[in-house]
C-alpha cells in the first residue's frame, strides 16, 4: 500500500493565507520592515476607519509601523480565515501604560496582502452602571491589566 502524503498548500488557499498573516505580525514585531514589506502588494492599502485615516501603498503602510513610538509589544490573539478568502486576525498590543487592541481584515491579491482594514480600540475600565446589581448576568474584568 502506497503511502499518503499531504500536499503543501496552494500558495492562494486559506491555510497559507493564515500563515502570511501570523508571519507578518511575527516580522512587525521583530521590527524586520523589509520582510513585513515583502508581504504588500506594492499597491496595497490599509484603512484605519476609527481614526479616518488611509494608506495608500505598501511603503506607507510598512512606514506608518516603522516610525510608531517604540516601547510596544504585540501578541497574536487570533488568526481566521473566511468564507470570502478574506484573513481576519486579532492582535493585542502592549505600550505600558496602555493596551490596544487591533481587528484586522486582510484581503489578498494572489499571495500578497492587498487590502487591510484595521479597527482599534484602547482597553479601559468599564463604567460604574454597568455592574452585576443593574444587570444580573454579569461579571467584570479588568480589561487595563
Amino acid at each position: 500500500m502506497a503511502a499518503l502524503t499531504a500536499a503543501a498548500p496552494a500558495a492562494h488557499d486559506a491555510e497559507h493565507r493564515c500563515a502570511s498573516v501570523r508571519t507578518l505580525w511575527a516580522h512587525l514585531q521583530a521590527r524586520d520592515w523589509a520582510a513585513a514589506r515583502a508581504l504588500y502588494a506594492d499597491t496595497a492599502t490599509m484603512h484605519w476607519p476609527c481614526s479616518g485615516e488611509r494608506f495608500l501603498d505598501a511603503d506607507a503602510i510598512v512606514r506608518v509601523n516603522a516610525i510608531y513610538p517604540e516601547g510596544w509589544s504585540l501578541r497574536v490573539v487570533a488568526v481566521d480565515a473566511l468564507a470570502d478568502g478574506r484573513v481576519r486576525s486579532v492582535v493585542e498590543v502592549t505600550q505600558p501604560p496602555q493596551r490596544f487592541f487591533a481587528n484586522s481584515t486582510f484581503r489578498f491579491d494572489a499571495t500578497l496582502v492587498a487590502e487591510v482594514e484595521e479597527y482599534w480600540a484602547t482597553a479601559e475600565r468599564a463604567p460604574a452602571w454597568r455592574n452585576a446589581a443593574a444587570l444580573g448576568a454579569y461579571q467584570r474584568m479588568d480589561a487595563t491589566a
